[in-house]
Parts: structure tokens; C-alpha cells; sequence
């Protein structure tokens, strides 16, 4: 579910750099790794799109990050949240990239997240 926090976490991310490249995992991804998701991909697609910080958007980018996938898509490095995102088996989707030095984290939204979205309603 993309939401305010996204938006604010891609705001701090496109500081880092020029262009700022998302990838946005397709909905057999999501569901394997964190349950159904409440958009389907196309909607995720075009709602990170729509957001002002981004400049091109990855469709089907791996729940895991690898460096082949930062080479291809010419990236300097990753961004993620200071929260932990693991795989549905417990493996940390950054730990290729951090253990390359191509890593870097932003600011969680305090107050907003996925999981408290989706549990509440």
C-alpha cells in the first residue's frame, strides 16, 4: 500500500542523488513475501509514478536487491527505510547491496506504516 510515508521517504531519498529509480515489486512478490497486497501492481505503478520525487519507475523489481539489479538499472547505490525488510524465509532483501557499501537509509514516517494501515481497518 503506498502511502504518505512512501511519498516522504522517496522525498528524502531523491537528495541523495540526481535521479531517483524505484522499483516496485509485482503483485506475485508482495503476496509470497508480505501477504496479499492492497493494490494491485498497476495501481502501485502508477501511484508511485505519480509522485513528484520520482524520475523512473522499475516494474517488477526483485523482492530482493541484488548489485546485478542496481548495474543494470546504472544505480549508485539502494535507499530503504531504517526498518529491517526481510523475505518470507527471515533473509534481509539488502544484505547483498550493504555488504557491497551500496546501501543507504532514509527516515521512517513516525506514526505511519503498512501494517498499522491494513491491521486498523
Amino acid at each position: 500500500m503506498v502511502h504518505f510515508g512512501h511519498a516522504n521517504q522517496l522525498r528524502q531519498a531523491k537528495q541523495f542523488g540526481n535521479v531517483l529509480v524505484v522499483g516496485v515489486h509485482n503483485d506475485e512478490e508482495v503476496t509470497q513475501n508480505k501477504g496479499p497486497p492492497v493494490f494491485n501492481q498497476e495501481e502501485r505503478y502508477k501511484m508511485v509514478r505519480g509522485i513528484k520525487w520520482v524520475d523512473e519507475v522499475v516494474e517488477d523489481a526483485p523482492y530482493s536487491t541484488t548489485v546485478a539489479t542496481l548495474d543494470k538499472y546504472d544505480c549508485d547505490f539502494c535507499i530503504h527505510g531504517n526498518d529491517i525488510t526481510l523475505t518470507a524465509e527471515g533473509v534481509d532483501t539488502y544484505a547483498e547491496v550493504k555488504h557491497a557499501g551500496r546501501y543507504k537509509e532514509c527516515e521512517r514516517t513516525a506514526g505511519i506504516s503498512t501494517t498499522d494501515l491494513t491491521t486498523s481497518r
